[in-house]
């Protein structure tokens, strides 16, 4: 049975996972990209990979050997697309980068993306669906809800919960036992001190409320 390792959606985000995923695959511990799913058939124009585009996202049906591997930053889409395809019959990919640091005690959900440099500490608990981007840090015990999007330098830490679709920007840190609710927007560079309630978009040191 061939394998296949396909993103879902072809951005920025995608071309870093294409490089991730070939770091994987040099270790022997994984698979190459080797197609994409978007709705632009040119999203890979003018760069220098020889992705293979496999046709827009709806249409797609997953054949045997097929792992998807989810290149969408937005919880709320990510979320969406992941239903629609599970319902097919869809497999999703973990992809965990060589250099990243994972406690043995950590669990990682289905989908997971762990980036170059992450750290997951002891006992944290990461939901579905969950991309945690270059240098972000998931504290202990942190409970982490499904489809969530760290981007870089994020830092969650002891004891954080977090529910799910909740979008962190570069260098958000939440501070110890702090809980955020679903859908909620943290500002790049913003630390949370108290907690966030539902579909909050949070800035600014101290973070407040828009």
């Amino acid at each position: 049975m061939t394998k296949r390792l396909i993103l879902v959606g072809c951005g920025a985000f995608a071309r870093e996972l294409i490089n991730w995923a070939q770091d994987v695959a040099e270790t022997g511990q994984g698979e190459a990209v080797t197609g994409f799913l978007d709705e632009d058939a040119q999203a890979l124009a003018g760069f220098n990979y020889k992705i293979e585009y496999l046709g827009k996202i709806d249409a797609f049906v997953p054949q045997s050997g097929d792992y998807l591997l989810m290149a969408i930053g937005d919880p709320s889409i990510k979320k969406k697309i992941y239903q629609e395809l599970k319902a097919k019959g869809a497999q999703f990919a973990q992809l965990i980068h060589p250099s990243a640091v994972i406690a043995r005690s950590a669990k990682l959900g289905d989908g997971a993306v762990v980036c170059p440099q992450a750290f997951i500490s002891a006992d944290a608990i990461i939901g579905d669906m969950v991309a945690i981007n270059g240098c972000a840090s998931v504290g202990h015990d942190v409970r982490l809800g499904s489809f969530c999007t760290l981007s870089s330098h994020v830092d969650l830490m002891g004891w954080v919960q977090v529910d799910e679709c909740v979008f962190f920007g570069s260098g958000a840190r939440v501070l110890p036992k702090v809980k955020v609710r679903a859908g909620a927007k943290i500002g790049a560079g913003a630390v949370v001190m108290r907690s966030v309630t539902e579909n909050a978009v949070m800035y600014a040191q101290p973070a407040k409320k828009l």
